[in-house]
């Protein structure tokens, strides 16, 4: 959140700004109604920002498997914190790079535990939309998708991720210019977006799902398309 809200300050034209909000209002509807709805994470924020650091570039069962295989080897995000590093890395050894991410989440908990006395993040939820995000942007490994996951499927709040497949989806869709940046992409598609979690959560996972399953990164798979009619690239 940069303080920015007007869609014109992120150089829309002002003619084109209420026809994207619809546009994005449109595609989170007709994508929500074709994948389903997706309830909002039962973890909570510390055993979110744990899932989301481990899935970093690894599929999502990979990520599933290793967190599970923590909780079951260790019991609690307090014994993780003081094991050996090495027995923390051999659990999740079935991610992308174990080597950096054990060390990380380690170093992540001992800094929360310093600040705070305890591993529980439910504070955040409480706390104004900005406040929280400064406060956990501070972590190394912590950037602003992490953050942004973190805050919208725990906490509920009004803030939006960007991964790849939303990225890609979005600017095959034209509710972003084909060179921006995923970092621009948060910003110009949370001023498109209502300040309501719910429909960001949608969004979200609409985008999410239609990248992984038929606007793939290669030959995206246009006659299963269900928004051809709201699509540039098409």
């Amino acid at each position: 959140m940069r303080g920015k809200r007007n869609p014109e300050d992120y150089g829309y034209p002002t003619a084109d700004v209420e026809r994207l909000v619809q546009k994005a209002l449109y595609v989170t509807q007709r994508l929500t109604d074709f994948y389903g709805e997706v309830p909002f994470s039962s973890k909570d924020a510390m055993s979110q920002l744990v899932d989301i650091v481990l899935s970093h570039r690894t599929k999502d069962e990979q990520t599933a498997a290793a967190y599970k295989v923590l909780l079951q080897r260790f019991g609690s995000w307090e014994v993780v914190r003081d094991a050996p590093m090495e027995e923390v890395q051999d659990a999740i050894a079935n991610v992308n790079w174990p080597e950096v991410k054990a060390p990380r989440l380690q170093a992540i908990m001992r800094q929360i535990t310093e600040e705070r006395g305890s591993l529980n993040l439910d504070f955040l939820c409480q706390m104004p939309l900005e406040e929280s995000t400064a406060w956990l942007n501070r972590f190394e490994g912590v950037g602003p998708k992490t953050t942004a996951c973190l805050l919208l499927f725990s906490c509920q709040q009004p803030i939006l991720p960007v991964d790849v497949h939303v990225h890609r989806v979005s600017g095959r869709l034209g509710l972003i210019g084909k060179k921006v940046s995923a970092e621009a992409t948060h910003d110009l598609l949370q001023v498109l977006l209502p300040r309501n979690a719910r429909t960001i959560y949608n969004f979200h996972k609409g985008l999410l799902r239609h990248g992984q399953r038929i606007c793939v990164f290669e030959h995206p798979r246009c006659d299963r398309c269900v928004i051809t009619d709201a699509c540039n690239y098409y």
